[in-house]
């Protein structure tokens, strides 16, 4: 289950990696113009490079990296619009 938002991101909203070899259903969290916090809904953190889709918006470049209790910080490779952010802020 995320927990609470920090930052950015106020709400959870469900999204997907696609990495080159695997593919994951995450739930997202934190969300900002920088990155997000990653909770794969199989309980098997994302790692490495993928292409991520917050809802139906994407695919974004991003580089997932490992965070604690099985969940995974995305940081994108270019700065997210501050509109992406808005929209799903204002959620």
């Amino acid at each position: 289950m995320p927990e609470p938002a920090r930052n950015g991101l106020q709400m959870a909203i469900y999204g997907e990696c696609i990495g080159a070899h695997s593919r994951a259903a995450v739930t997202i969290s934190d969300l900002d113009d920088t990155g997000c916090d990653l909770f794969p809904d199989s309980g098997t953190p994302v790692l490495g490079d993928c292409a991520l889709w917050i809802g139906a918006v994407g695919p974004f470049e991003a580089t997932a990296i490992p965070r604690d209790n099985g969940h995974s910080a995305a940081r994108f490779k270019e700065p997210l619009d501050r509109k992406i952010v808005h929209h799903f802020n204002c959620g």
